[in-house]
């Protein structure tokens, strides 16, 4: 027959002494041979506690596995005074017997997890515990996305700092190319005082520039002698009829304006001496096409503010040679430059450059020539 208390009590092993039908065996080695069998305290020897609890019975002894660590001290624990319970009674005869164990006893019962009596029913085990790794230790950003509040204070500058101080600049403008660094080239086209520009080449090259010009969203306005070159290309370029590209024959006056938000580009695509130098006003730029290059046509390059060279043959290299002062090695690489090439000449841009032509130009305009 067995009590209410019964299922507690035989879960609970027992780490000391031995029961006086069932002796414990064998015993460990000690300094001066085997230990005998260790004293027996209240518990062990048979002897009830007096109280409440008395009709508990000790557990049924288990060997202690060996322990290695060192002997830990029992620590008092101070409690609020409660009920006892059958556990309690169980609890009191286990401390009870290891204060009267010897030494080694009480370490192999302290020490081994089977010690601790198992009071309450344990659950089934659950998943393995989640190790967080160092992107997710706390202020780091864990799964939950959150970082620490940044903590952002004044800082004082000295005025002789503060004025060394200033932004990076970067190349803007009109883009031509790239040279042979692969950076790119570009040239101040539009500004707020009148520019002019010479092109040594052909009728392609103009409609190049003249189309980039209108990806700037400035107006262009074309004067030529030959208007069939230049038939739809407005429509062309801005895939419908607009005010913003108008191609002339003649040599009146115009009344365009050029602004900073919409500039005006006109291009002369005129035989030598057919006109004169337009009047130009703020951000509006002349555009001198010269599909020919002789003495004659040569002041155009000593006036303007920056010369455009396609590839020239010797009789026009020495012309520009004379009217810019350039240099015998310069003179002759005009010569033999590519059909994909370009040379700039004048405001500080002397340079040979690759043309870098989208898809959308070789569709409109075609390859490279003069």
């Amino acid at each position: 027959m067995t009590g209410p208390g019964d299922e507690r009590r035989s879960a609970v092993p027992a780490t000391f002494g031995a029961s006086p039908g069932s002796p414990a065996g064998p015993y460990p080695e000690g300094p001066a041979g085997p230990v005998g069998p260790y004293p027996e305290g209240p518990a062990a020897a048979g002897a009830r506690p007096a109280g409440p609890a008395a009709s508990a019975a000790a557990p049924p002894p288990v060997a202690a596995p060996p322990v290695t660590g060192p002997a830990v001290p029992d620590a008092p624990t101070l409690s609020a005074p409660r009920a006892r319970t059958d556990a309690d009674a169980t609890t009191t005869a286990t401390a009870t017997a290891l204060a009267t164990a010897e030494p080694l006893t009480r370490a192999r019962a302290l020490a081994s997890p089977l010690a601790a009596p198992d009071s309450h029913p344990q659950g089934p085990p659950g998943p393995p515990a989640r190790t967080l790794g160092p992107e997710a230790a706390p202020g780091r950003g864990g799964p939950s996305g959150r970082l620490p509040r940044l903590r952002i204070g004044t800082h004082a500058v000295s005025p002789a700092a503060l004025a060394r101080l200033g932004p990076t600049p970067h190349a803007a403008g009109l883009v031509l190319g790239a040279d042979r660094r692969r950076a790119a080239v570009t040239i101040r086209l539009f500004r707020p005082e009148p520019t002019r520009v010479a092109l040594v080449g052909g009728v392609w090259a103009g409609q190049l520039i003249a189309f980039r010009a209108l990806a700037l969203g400035a107006r262009v306005v074309v004067v030529t002698a030959d208007p069939s070159t230049w038939a739809g290309f407005g429509p062309a370029a801005l895939g419908r009829v607009g005010d913003r590209v108008e191609v002339r024959v003649d040599g009146r006056p115009m009344a365009a304006t050029g602004t900073p938000q919409q500039p005006t580009l006109v291009v002369h695509d005129l035989p030598p001496g057919a006109a004169g130098p337009a009047t130009l006003g703020p951000w509006q730029t002349e555009l001198t096409v010269l599909r020919r290059l002789d003495p004659g046509t040569a002041p155009a390059l000593r006036d303007g503010d920056l010369c455009v060279l396609q590839r020239l043959s010797a009789a026009e290299s020495a012309t520009a040679q004379h009217a810019l002062r350039l240099p015998p090695d310069s003179g002759r690489f005009l010569q033999v430059m590519a059909d994909d090439m370009l040379t700039l000449v004048g405001g500080g841009a002397d340079r040979h450059l690759w043309i870098s032509q989208t898809a959308v130009e070789q569709h409109l305009l075609g390859t490279p020539r003069r």
